[in-house]
């Protein structure tokens, strides 16, 4: 009876160290994986993917050729780009700079508002891992045909200003079909919908944009971006068979779910962003708001202080307070300067360019965002020497997206 008790007592301490110890191996294993592995770098500042180059997908393989000039396919990505130049200057093209930064720490807040917690390496370890990790997995998913076709981007064809001017030297030796880092952002999104399902619409919403970023930012064409989108699905479908890839993504549902219930605020200003987001200016149809006009005489030898493209036509607009304060010096000598906010408005003129005329601009007629100077002159057959009749004209700038000289229609955002 005695030995029975041993017995049952020693088995009972056996029990207990065994569960002591699966406890404390459970301990140091969680302490282990409280942080990620470390990971080597690429190139600076890039980590390596969980892919090996050879299990990426092929994007030459996957999307079809770029659309080709004279196409309707290449007609609808000039369209878009078009209407997307109107966004310079607004808080939507502030957006889209911001969103062209790939770079950690800055990057991890992309899509701090739409999961609704901060992305940090301190609070979230291995959801950061995550996003470092497959933006290489997603970018070089596009190389392939990015480096077949070195398609042309549409700032290098339309002349335009893009959100990130220092890039832009690189960007004229880059690929832009398709577009990598829509397939980066799509990719977070797909992946970051599966870690936290019941924000997916706010998330996939958030990594559209992300895309569409870099058609406001006149980097890339419409159908760059609908390629770009494919791939980033394209390199999520593949990491599904990585073991690594899915233990990172086990990990960071847990470090999401531990930090929602402190209730951290993301590491961004939301309200800002989702304004941004929610700006999209229609083109204007109807006559544009005068508010301020002037006429007189401008001296035939400043005419070139005019927007280049412009100095050959009877009409034309200012668009940037440099060239209006040089124009307005040559048209009223001695009077200080119109104080105008060019983010908000614009200058038209009109002025002769066959006989001296006095001239006045009556209204400004916008049809599909496209402007229409109609002025009227007094008619004479005094030939022009050493001035022309000048009229200009101040209106707001939202909705006008280009002006039409003769037959020529010169975009807004254009010098």
């Amino acid at each position: 009876m005695m030995k029975k008790h041993v017995c049952k007592t020693t088995m009972f301490k056996i029990l207990l160290f065994v569960a002591s110890a699966i406890i404390i191996a459970g301990c140091a294993c969680a302490q282990n994986q409280s942080k990620p592995a470390a990971v080597p770098e690429i190139r600076p500042g890039i980590l390596a993917g969980y892919l090996d180059r050879r299990a990426l997908p092929n994007s030459l393989e996957l999307v079809p050729s770029p659309p080709a000039d004279g196409s309707a396919a290449f007609a609808l990505d000039q369209e878009v780009s078009r209407k997307n130049l109107a966004l310079r200057g607004t808080p939507r093209w502030d957006l889209a700079a911001r969103d062209a930064e790939l770079m950690f720490p800055e990057a991890a807040g992309t899509f701090s508002c739409a999961l609704g917690i901060p992305i940090t390496e301190k609070d979230t370890p291995h959801l950061y891992m995550l996003l470092r990790r497959t933006l290489a997995d997603a970018g070089l998913s596009t190389y392939t045909a990015k480096n077949h076709y070195q398609r042309t981007r549409p700032f290098m064809v339309n002349k335009a200003p893009t959100c990130t001017p220092d890039e832009e030297v690189h960007l004229m030796k880059d690929g832009s079909y398709p577009s990598g880092h829509t397939a980066i952002g799509w990719a977070w999104a797909l992946i970051l919908t599966e870690i936290a399902p019941d924000r997916a619409d706010a998330i996939l919403a958030r990594g559209r944009a992300f895309g569409e970023s870099r058609i406001v930012c006149n980097v890339h064409w419409n159908s760059d971006v609908m390629e770009g989108r494919f791939m980033g699905a394209a390199a999520v479908a593949r990491l599904h068979a990585d073991p690594a890839f899915r233990a990172e993504i086990e990990s960071a549902k847990a470090e999401v779910a531990a930090i929602r219930g402190k209730g951290v605020a993301p590491t961004r200003d939301c309200r800002a962003e989702d304004e941004a987001l929610a700006y999209h200016p229609r083109p204007l149809n109807g006559d544009a708001e005068i508010l301020e006009s002037r006429h007189g005489d401008f001296p035939v030898s400043q005419l070139d202080l005019l927007p280049e493209l412009q100095r050959g036509h009877p009409v034309g607009f200012i668009a940037d307070a440099e060239t209006f304060k040089a124009v307005w010096a040559a048209f009223k000598p001695g009077q200080a300067a119109q104080k105008i906010d060019f983010k908000s408005n614009l200058v038209f003129f009109a002025r002769n360019t066959q006989f001296y005329n006095r001239i006045s601009i009556g209204k400004i007629k916008v049809t599909n965002g496209v402007a229409e100077v109609v002025a009227m002159e007094t008619m004479s057959a005094r030939p022009i020497q050493d001035e022309v009749g000048m009229s200009m004209v101040s209106v707001p700038r939202k909705g006008i997206e280009g002006v039409r000289c003769r037959e020529q229609v010169i975009q807004v955002n254009k010098k």
